[in-house]
């Protein structure tokens, strides 16, 4: 019988573990923390988006992540991983978007259910280990821990990133002795913090938008969605998913269009009908009704006018500059290296090291290296469980 261990996210190393177990072999999954699953019971909000029924090879990202996804689910895609789950008994639903929640809405109902087949296949859990050093050596692994030497025939790696839930580094670093090609790690799925004098007193303001990432006047990612405005970031879905590039990039700007179904000449008409109706107030009574009373604000501070000047006084010149404001409203990102904030970190072994079919890496035969670990990373909204449940179904299948 074959020794496995998984040096866990403890989620993916549970389907891992289960898959290799069912197939002979002696498995033990290492966790850090003292419970495992602990950073699992945080996705969607404590409901566990653990899939999203829509995901394909354009929503990863990474050198080399088209290749790998559409190999990987040619036989791990979410319908694979979802009739997966319901065949260990987790029933799931989808909303409208796409995104796959427990029918529960509770993410202890996957976590209880990965427990429950662990011990149905016998899988020992070692919790509180941490991890020193990995060494190759004649036969398999030894896993150096604080206060012991663990030996194995095929290790699995599923280590997680940087942004775990403590804002803590993960053990990641163990990978390093062994030789593998890196890239650095940056958040993902993260706030993006913006050089802005006015961003403060947006704070706690949503609004509805088209966001688009520019870098020297080429549109590098666009989005749509709810914006969030924080005391000096930009938040919500759609610039998570821009946060990837933000993050990492400098010089960048996110130009926030807030009416982006009208071009500027009809926004222009618009602003003057309300110039109209409100002739004899300020510039700021011009938005009442359209939009929050702090963007109407601060819209018009951007433009370059005060909310106090009187709309009999406001020139052509000044209303179209305001027009334009309105659907390129520019915010100067500024690189972040803190995964405090972040739910996913981008970066990791580089994908040419492994096998895109086994997930067993190139250099090291019986070293597996899986999920987040990896330098790939996925939209907002599933899409990264989903590519760590389905690295793990596959890694534990061809142990």
């Amino acid at each position: 019988m074959k020794r496995a261990a998984s040096s866990a996210f403890a989620a993916i190393a549970a389907l891992v573990a289960i898959a290799a177990a069912s197939g002979g072999c002696a498995v033990t999954v290492l966790e850090r923390l003292p419970r495992v699953g602990k950073k699992l019971l945080l996705t969607g909000n404590g409901r566990c988006n653990l899939s999203h029924i829509g995901a394909d090879a354009k929503s990863y990202h990474g050198d080399g992540s088209e290749e790998l996804i559409n190999i990987l689910f040619e036989n791990y895609n979410p319908d694979a991983v979802l009739s997966y789950f319901n065949r260990l008994g987790l029933m799931t639903t989808a909303d409208s978007e796409g995104r796959v929640y427990p029918r529960s809405n509770l993410a202890t109902s996957v976590l209880d259910i990965l427990r429950m087949r662990l011990n149905d296949c016998g899988v020992k859990e070692a919790c509180g280990v941490d991890i020193r050093e990995i060494r190759k050596v004649r036969g398999g692994y030894e896993i150096i821990t604080a206060d012991a030497c663990i030996v194995c025939e095929k290790l699995v790696i599923a280590v997680g990133g940087k942004a775990d839930y403590a804002g803590r580094e993960s053990g990641a670093s163990v990978i390093k002795d062994l030789g593998l090609a890196t890239v650095k790690p940056t958040p993902s799925l993260s706030p993006v913090k913006v050089e802005s004098d006015i961003i403060r007193s947006l704070k706690g303001v949503r609004v509805s938008a088209r966001v688009s990432l520019i870098h020297h006047d080429e549109i590098i990612k666009q989005e749509r969605g709810e914006v969030q405005f924080t005391d000096s970031a930009l938040s919500g879905i759609c610039i998570f998913d821009l946060s990837r590039y933000a993050n990492r990039i400098p010089g960048c700007e996110i130009a926030v269009a807030l009416l982006p179904e009208m071009s500027d000449d009809a926004i222009l008409a618009e602003l003057k009908r309300r110039i109209d109706l409100n002739h004899a107030g300020t510039l700021s009574d011009i938005f009442i009704g359209l939009f929050h009373k702090n963007i109407g604000i601060a819209l018009i501070k951007s433009a370059g006018m005060k909310p106090s000047d009187p709309c009999a006084d406001i020139s052509d010149k000044e209303l179209k500059a305001l027009a334009h404001t309105i659907n390129d409203w520019r915010f100067k990102t500024l690189p972040r290296y803190d995964f405090k904030n972040a739910q996913v970190t981008a970066g990791g072994v580089k994908l040419s090291e492994i096998n895109h079919h086994t997930f067993e890496t190139k250099r090291h035969k019986g070293l597996y290296i899986i999920g987040e670990a990896l330098d790939i990373d996925g939209d907002c909204g599933g899409y990264n469980l989903q590519f760590a449940f389905a690295s793990g179904m596959c890694a534990g299948d061809h142990i």
